[in-house]
């Protein structure tokens, strides 16, 4: 669910030329992948998980500095991390063997799955680790309640950028 938000916050808000550090770490390669997809495979594991690998340690710390021990919460975290490598695998034809059964049944997110958030109108299928949750969140059509709750409370919620072919 915590991937479906960032998902959607992102494709719903960044837009290159809004902040530098952004449009390096996050805008350019969320534009590149929604133009061309299959570019995720292209690179190395770092560069793919940079981004969800530091906002996870940066969460980590937040929990040990309250002195959370809920090892739950870390799992979380740890998962968190890896949010970015399980859409990776599922972009690939042929990912490892472990997350082809995974993927399989439904615990990680599937190729025929997630290629659904690929095609118009571009506005649903945000959470990018498993199959669970998106035919739910799609099907009470949570992301556009969402984008009303948002819009009531005054902020502009539309696609950030052409390049993302938003509705």
């Amino acid at each position: 669910f915590i991937t479906g938000v960032l998902h959607w916050a992102e494709d719903t808000w960044t837009a290159p030329g809004r902040s530098t550090l952004l449009d390096k770490w996050v805008v350019r390669d969320n534009i590149e992948h929604h133009r061309r997809p299959g570019t995720i495979r292209a690179g190395s594991y770092w560069a793919t998980n940079r981004v969800c690998i530091a906002m996870a340690a940066v969460v980590a710390c937040v929990l040990v500095l309250f002195h959370v021990h809920a090892w739950q919460a870390y799992f979380i975290v740890a998962m968190l991390s890896q949010s970015n490598q399980v859409h990776l695998w599922a972009h690939c034809a042929n990912p490892p063997l472990v997350i082809r059964w995974l993927q399989r049944f439904g615990i990680l997110q599937s190729t025929a799955h997630h290629a659904q958030h690929h095609k118009r109108p571009y506005a649903h299928r945000y959470c990018t680790t498993t199959n669970f949750l998106n035919p739910t969140l799609d099907a009470i059509s949570f992301w556009r309640g969402l984008e009303w709750l948002f819009e009531r409370c005054g902020l502009t919620v539309k696609r950030a950028t052409p390049a993302r072919k938003g509705y």
